[in-house]
């Protein structure tokens, strides 16, 4: 799990919503914005590399539908004439985000199955960017006490299996059997 930090998150959303919306990949208007996004986000390219370059990034990591990238670039990551061979430098608050992308593109890619970064999460970017006055998070704003319980019991028993772990094997061996008593006098 990776948490990207506020201004990053709302570019991040910015790109979705732009792939998502482009006309087509060849739009000069599209590619400039999807393309300057890039650059927002941290995404740094080579001193020659195309204007087509920031876009056909952006277009490669997150959109695997794309069928040609902008440019003349390729989609296959180890070809000669990738996007990726232009980049300079990527924000390191994204690359768990880069790599999940990729490993899941290259799946879908096996499977035959069209799969899209941008168009999952277009959904989720605009509650972000827009957030709608009636959607499900108003009515659920409140915060409920059966909420809070249930993840401080989840916190809960992740550190009491960690304190569990450091004991010597004895201790441990007699907190197990008891744990399977109680486990079954609660099954009966």
């Amino acid at each position: 799990m990776k948490q990207i930090s506020g201004r990053d998150r709302l570019t991040l959303a910015e790109v979705m919503v732009s792939l998502t919306d482009r006309k087509s990949d060849t739009n000069p208007e599209d590619l400039e914005r999807i393309g300057n996004l890039a650059l927002q986000l941290g995404v740094e390219l080579n001193e020659n590399a195309k204007d087509e370059a920031a876009a056909a990034v952006a277009m490669w990591l997150f959109d695997g539908s794309v069928e040609n990238l902008p440019g003349g670039y390729d989609k296959g990551e180890l070809s000669p004439n990738s996007p990726v061979k232009e980049l300079k430098s990527f924000p390191q608050d994204l690359v768990l985000v880069g790599r999940s992308s990729i490993l899941i593109k290259g799946l879908s890619n096996r499977l035959n199955v069209p799969w899209s970064l941008a168009k999952e999460w277009s959904p989720y970017a605009r509650e972000l960017l827009y957030p709608s006055k009636n959607s499900a998070k108003d009515s659920t704003e409140r915060v409920r006490f059966r909420t809070v319980r249930k993840v401080f019991k989840q916190w809960s028993s992740g550190r009491i299996m960690k304190l569990v772990t450091k004991l010597p094997p004895p201790l441990r061996t007699r907190l197990a059997a008891i744990a399977l008593k109680r486990a079954e006098s609660k099954q009966q």
